[in-house]
């Protein structure tokens, strides 16, 4: 299951087939879920999916006393390996989000409502190693990546006077079973639930331990919970005696 198609396979263990339905493989003896929700105490989004395992809608934030059921949502149509997704702000239509994939399941392109577009280059391994604004001219590079051992290293911003910055990331030995993007958080402008739904990349082989960016005094700190397959349901991330900042997941045994 090299393949995202386009929503599922990244989130388990690369390569478990479908036909273990939920099951423990066998081999692997793992268990294949899916992710149907995450966030913040802010925002949470929860996922849909459609039949074949491709991802039907993305909505933000419930709501219970106004016209609209979610703050906002994205209902997304595929066609081969273009998905347009409508979204929709509180209730009306803003236009839409088009996502591109490769002929490697992850997305070559995405773009949002006013046509601002994120172009990704990825290595031989399907780990993302560029993310650039592919609609200016010339293209603004908006981070770099480095992987050693299947984990992201270290990755890069770049402030406005155009210096990069780099982020460096230590890892635990845990496995990340699920392929969350706990270091997706502000890389790139590209909104985090489309790095945890897995469409930019292969994950982390390992669970982040401590980030930091060059020349800080103070490194964040991960520290995780997880279900009884091994799957995060909840990540604390502290720096120094600050309060933690908490990041959650749901997840559902596919069928």
């Amino acid at each position: 299951m090299k393949k995202l198609l386009y929503a599922i396979a990244i989130l388990s263990v690369a390569a478990l087939a479908f036909s273990s339905c939920g099951k423990k493989d066998p081999e692997e003896n793992k268990i294949v879920k899916r992710l149907t929700m995450c966030g913040d105490k802010w925002d949470k989004y929860y996922f849909f999916y459609n039949a074949d395992g491709t991802i039907k809608d993305v909505k933000r934030n419930p709501e219970t006393d106004m016209e609209y059921d979610y703050e906002r949502t994205w209902e997304f149509t595929w066609e081969g390996k273009v998905g347009t997704a409508k979204y929709t702000n509180k209730g009306k239509v803003a236009g839409n989000w088009v996502f591109t994939l490769g002929d490697n399941g992850y997305l070559t392109t995405w773009a949002n409502e006013y046509g601002d577009t994120w172009a990704f280059s990825y290595d031989s391994d399907n780990h993302v190693t560029k993310i650039v604004r592919s609609d200016k001219n010339p293209e603004v590079v908006k981070a770099n990546c480095v992987w050693e051992n299947g984990d992201l290293s270290k990755w890069s911003r770049f402030k406005d006077s155009g210096a990069e910055e780099w982020k460096i990331q230590s890892f635990l030995a845990d496995e990340n079973i699920g392929g969350i993007f706990a270091d997706a958080t502000d890389k790139a402008d590209v909104a985090r639930w489309i790095f945890e739904l897995g469409l930019v990349g292969k994950p982390s082989k390992h669970l982040l331990d401590q980030a930091a960016w060059e020349g800080a005094e103070k490194s964040a700190v991960h520290t995780y919970e997880k279900d009884e397959d091994g799957f995060v349901t909840k990540v604390s991330k502290v720096y120094g005696t600050d309060d933690p900042e908490i990041y959650e997941y749901a997840w559902e045994v596919v069928k």
